[in-house]
């Protein structure tokens, strides 16, 4: 078995049969066919279903497609990830960012990056953490920055750092003369939440549920300075993170919230089995330890 095989048996698939796969490599049909036998033979097993009048594939050749094309795609990145080691060309990092983190944060570790490796590029998309994992398993994005934890059978996730979830109200509300709350405490409050493609929103509804009640939604939103806007105008409270809280300028007061499960885990997860090409996880590793340092 070798690429070439390979090669000529995802044409086979892909151009859906060997007359079209012999035109579009310019390569002999019977070269392709043969190619294709050889692979059955040792496998062991017929990769085409040949009792059917068009092109279909095996349960064995499905898993065979599969694997061809993880391979193939190993095999054409494999010179660009070594001229990327040696320094010869510039890598491109397709990240997906949290709308809940602290951006600053963010931002200088990029910066301090880029000054390491001026060549490599970005795509920055910035979402919920829902929607963030879709896109990277849709391979939309490589890398996504958002809550852990992720499901492990599809993802893989190194954390970065910890944070608490504070409780954010007006300067004028009756709770900003405290500097601690209950989450009970919070029942007949109007609440300004995320959306539902934020993980925070499911936290905080849970962390109610189990404090005897369910949050009064006003507003739900997708960009935490509307919610300070909101705030400043007394139309209720919101929970955020502590290094959103710490990006606040308006007249605004932060409560910590007497409960073990307002406090969350940030981290960078990609999907599992997926390649990461040079930069990324170049950028994977010093995330980690700059994130953690500057906690």
């Amino acid at each position: 078995m070798d690429i070439k095989q390979m090669s000529y048996f995802i044409a086979v698939v892909q151009q859906g049969g060997m007359t079209n796969a012999s035109k579009e490599l310019y390569v002999a049909q019977p070269t392709i066919s043969k190619a294709i036998k050889d692979l059955e033979n040792e496998l062991g097993s017929p990769l085409f279903d040949r009792s059917k009048r068009h092109l279909s594939l095996t349960d064995s050749g499905k898993i065979f497609y599969k694997k061809s094309l993880e391979i193939m795609n190993l095999f054409d990145n494999l010179p660009k990830e070594v001229n990327q080691l040696k320094g010869l060309e510039a890598g491109h990092i397709s990240i997906g960012l949290s709308a809940v983190m602290n951006m600053n944060k963010f931002i200088e570790t990029l910066g301090d990056f880029h000054q390491m490796y001026p060549n490599i590029t970005y795509n920055l998309v910035e979402n919920g953490g829902k929607a963030l994992e879709q896109q990277i398993i849709s391979n939309e994005i490589d890398i996504g920055i958002t809550t852990l934890p992720v499901d492990n059978a599809i993802f893989e996730s190194i954390p970065l750092y910890n944070e608490d979830l504070l409780l954010v109200v007006s300067e004028t509300h009756p709770l900003a003369q405290q500097d601690t709350v209950e989450m009970k405490e919070l029942a007949n409050e109007d609440f300004i939440l995320f959306n539902e493609d934020f993980y925070l929103n499911d936290k905080i509804i849970e962390t109610a549920k189990r404090s005897g009640f369910v949050p009064k939604t006003i507003s739900k939103i997708s960009q935490w300075n509307f919610i300070e806007n909101l705030l400043t105008e007394g139309l209720g409270v919101s929970i955020l993170p502590e290094n959103i809280v710490k990006m606040l300028n308006g007249p605004i007061h932060s409560l910590k919230i007497n409960d073990d499960a307002m406090r969350w885990q940030l981290g960078v997860i990609w999907k599992k089995e997926k390649y990461i090409n040079y930069a990324t996880r170049e950028y994977i590793d010093y995330m980690k330890t700059a994130l953690t340092t500057k906690e």
